[in-house]
């Protein structure tokens, strides 16, 4: 997927996140605004949009001198999902397809994206409901049964910290019959979990954790340590998790099936869906557009 004109004011969009969470002053906000809006300026349109952010935000860090500025909340976001860990739970063990089911919770756990989505202000227990009563706009459910029974191990790429709740949910289900390799960055970037995420959310429990050795936004392996490239390489099924790893690896012939929200509506046209809608898409492998 490649970078569209409107991506362009997003990435300043988010370069203003990033900044508004630091103690600068306003004159240095706003003066590293300006050389964030003449760099972005220069970023290809024949990349992803997600690698264009990635680089962004990188750009943001070093010229604020920023390490975490999403810390915080990153954490009150996984303390919060924690506490709906229970419901969440039940939820999936008494529908009819606990497995399906643990799909669409982990789909709905992609809305906690600081770096797009002001969700400040979204019930979480009722916004969950729903999710789990509405259909997918596409729904390759079929597809990942079939692929299940062709092997024992799973790459499943996670998002963002608070959503890895979800994606626990989902990665305990599979866990009963699969081995599970969990990969989450690692250095912080916006609020995409690292290792300290993944522990206190207990996702060690159930799957192998590893780290991309790196702090893209996404997952490509050509982006991560040569560790994190040979399980990707290898991998026979990946789950890939969120927006950004899907506009980073769609189309790229992996044997690969996305869950993700269509957050904008550069990536909802990408899909052919409508923005805000559910998806579980799969891509087989060598299937390149």
């Amino acid at each position: 997927m490649w970078t569209k004109l409107d991506c362009y004011p997003c990435f300043l969009k988010q370069a203003l996140s990033a900044l508004k969470r630091s103690n600068l002053s306003e004159e240095k906000k706003i003066e590293i605004i300006r050389k964030a809006a003449e760099y972005i300026s220069t970023l290809s349109p024949t990349e992803s949009p997600a690698y264009n952010t990635y680089l962004t935000f990188k750009k943001i860090y070093e010229i604020a001198d920023l390490k975490d500025p999403y810390y915080e909340e990153k954490k009150h976001y996984n303390n919060l999902t924690l506490k709906l860990y229970d419901t969440l739970k039940n939820i999936v063990e008494t529908s009819e397809d606990p497995l399906y089911t643990a799909i669409k919770v982990a789909i709905a756990g992609n809305i906690i994206d600081l770096g797009i989505l002001d969700i400040s202000k979204l019930n979480l227990r009722e916004y969950i409901k729903d999710i789990i009563n509405t259909p997918l706009a596409i729904d390759h459910y079929h597809y990942f049964k079939q692929e299940l029974e062709k092997t024992d191990d799973i790459l499943y790429l996670l998002d963002n910290a608070g959503e890895i709740v979800f994606d626990r949910i989902l990665i305990e289900e599979l866990s009963k019959k699969k081995n599970i390799i969990s990969v989450i960055n690692e250095y912080p970037i916006i609020n995409d979990a690292i290792l300290e995420d993944a522990i206190e959310v207990g996702l060690n429990k159930y799957s192998k954790v590893i780290t991309t050795g790196s702090g893209s936004v996404g997952k490509p392996p050509e982006l991560g340590s040569n560790e994190y490239q040979d399980i990707f390489y290898n991998a026979k099924l990946i789950i890939s998790k969120g927006q950004a790893n899907y506009e980073g690896l769609e189309g790229r012939g992996y044997n690969i099936f996305f869950l993700l929200k269509a957050k904008c509506e550069i990536v909802a046209k990408n899909l052919g869906v409508n923005e805000g809608d559910s998806v579980f898409l799969y891509e087989r492998a060598n299937q390149k557009r």
